[in-house]
């Protein structure tokens, strides 16, 4: 604003000089007047658009601001979420560990009888050791789901020990 002052009085100064034409001079002036009005609009134009880039800035701060916030409140919920996930990995290695030492000063439990029906001397597999089977851990920790089932015909019996031979090879 102050420059638009300074460049207004030095234009009133140098068209204020007498000058021999009056009618020059007056043209002068208003020519100078027409440049002025000219400058001035301008100017307010320039600081229109002054102010309009501010206020473009300040919102783009504020969004700054924002985003940065939530940047800090992800990265908190993301590291809680990080703690979390290790605290519940140490607890699962500490009970697979507790487990494991369970297993192992559990005494063995027999191994489960295979269901045959009676067959002939010759088709009848050898009788197995106590020694040779080795009980699956899973099988000893599961309790049985029903109550024992008695085969009573022939067909009963080879489906009994199909099932146990297929629940042997499933671990189950």
């Amino acid at each position: 604003m102050a420059q638009i002052w300074q460049q207004n009085s030095a234009l009133r100064s140098r068209y204020a000089q007498p000058t021999l034409m009056p009618t020059a001079q007056a043209v002068n002036t208003r020519v100078a007047c027409e440049q002025l009005e000219q400058m001035a609009r301008r100017l307010e134009a320039a600081q229109a658009e002054i102010r309009r880039y501010q206020t473009r800035l300040f919102a783009c701060e504020r969004q700054m601001i924002a985003l940065r916030r939530e940047n800090a409140e992800l990265e908190a919920a993301g590291e809680q979420a990080r703690t979390e996930a290790e605290q519940t990995a140490a607890r699962e290695q500490a009970l697979l560990q507790q487990l494991q030492a369970a297993e192992q000063e559990a005494p063995q439990p027999a191994p489960p009888e295979v269901l045959s029906a009676p067959e002939t001397p010759a088709a009848q597999p050898e009788p197995v050791q106590a020694e040779d089977v080795q009980p699956e851990p899973q099988a000893a920790a599961q309790p049985p789901a029903e109550p024992e089932w008695q085969p009573k015909t022939e067909l009963e019996h080879r489906a009994a020990e199909l099932m146990n031979w297929f629940d042997q090879m499933m671990g189950t």
